[in-house]
């Protein structure tokens, strides 16, 4: 068991907003059980507690897959704000699926 199973579900999740990012181009990148990427993005328009999830690439160039749904960012961005550690981990991928419900994560503390 890796450190990250030990580690308690917090909540799980489909990333919101796939259709209108980068996924679809990495998405043969991927690969259950790797981790993702969680930057807050206090500018956004649409959220001021949106969180995004990106997968660092070959290249270690950050891909934009989309956010923490916003039903719980207000939850998750405050949980950062406070420094506590929390893992964003691809624990579903599914690429025939419709584009909300390809990339299904748990984030884990």
């Amino acid at each position: 068991m890796t450190d990250s199973e030990k580690k308690k579900t917090l909540h799980a999740f489909y990333i919101a907003g796939v259709k209108f990012h980068q996924a679809k181009t990495v998405l043969n990148e991927l690969d259950e059980g790797i981790t993702l990427l969680m930057t807050p993005e206090p500018t956004n328009k649409y959220d001021p507690n949106a969180i995004k999830i990106e997968y660092l690439d070959k290249e270690y160039n950050p891909i934009m897959l989309g956010y923490v749904p916003k039903k719980i960012s207000s939850q998750v961005a405050a949980a950062l704000e406070i420094g506590t550690e929390i893992e964003c981990i691809l624990v579903k991928l599914n690429k025939t699926a419709k584009p909300w419900e390809q990339l299904e994560v748990d984030l884990r503390g």
